[in-house]
């Protein structure tokens, strides 16, 4: 775990300014977009049309995201050069695969997520509902992990939606512990990162404006290219 992170944060401060590029060529319009709704959209509802375009970007365009780091990152391993259009082309390349094979692991484990939910609100409280709730959700939990590697699988290795299930349970076999240990610990410093700056634009109102706020995000967004950065190192780990 602590080698996984350390070299996280080494691929992340040397190659800063590639990483930078990828991810805020969908990114920096969509937290443009999305923070122009919140400062100047209608006023009748605009969160709504938020998580609406939010969830749009995250499911159709992040990939496109996730699939140029993965393929800059092989390159890195690799000892090639990484020029921006050629990790973005080959992200291009593997992102209508990404998005499918995403499509279809998401909803297998939407599964038991909804039953979690759907019996924890028909339960009202009861300690029933609540375990099954929290088997449910350790469940989908665990699924996660197993599959945790599948876009490098997808990238990397041309996998569809067939084949990339079985080839990245494979893989995290053995690791899924540091796995769900490593993921879980970026998760709570990224949180601990967006308090702090939620206090301080409590603290000093005049900071919470419309281009700061498109900058802070667009700098958590980078920021949050570890989580790709990590798994990719799993999955290269394990197939080394």
């Amino acid at each position: 775990m602590s080698g996984v992170l350390g070299e996280t944060v080494r691929l992340l401060a040397t190659h800063l300014y590639l990483f930078t590029l990828l991810v805020l060529t969908v990114w920096l319009p969509g937290h443009v977009a999305l923070n122009y709704l919140e400062f100047f959209g209608p006023a009748s509802d605009p969160t709504f049309q938020s998580l609406r375009i939010a969830f749009f970007l995250q499911a159709v365009f992040d990939p496109l995201v996730v699939a140029s780091i993965v393929s800059a990152l092989a390159r890195i391993k690799a000892g090639l050069p990484v020029p921006y259009g050629a990790a973005l082309g080959e992200g291009l390349r593997a992102w209508p695969r990404l998005v499918l094979v995403r499509f279809v692991i998401y909803a297998v484990l939407a599964l038991p997520v909804g039953l979690a939910l759907t019996l924890g609100g028909r339960g009202g409280g009861s300690a029933a509902g609540g375990m099954i709730a929290l088997a449910l959700g350790v469940l989908a939990t665990v699924l996660v992990m197993r599959v945790a590697v599948v876009d490098s699988v997808v990238v990397l290795e041309n996998a569809t939606v067939r084949t990339a299930w079985a080839r990245a349970v494979a893989l995290t076999r053995g690791q899924r512990g540091a796995i769900f240990a490593t993921l879980l610990l970026i998760f709570a410093l990224l949180i601990a990162a967006v308090a702090g700056i939620g206090a301080a634009f409590r603290a000093a109102p005049e900071l919470n404006h419309f281009v700061v706020r498109v900058m802070v995000d667009c700098a958590l967004s980078v920021v949050q290219s570890a989580f790709p950065i990590v798994l990719f190192l799993f999955y290269w780990r394990a197939r080394a």
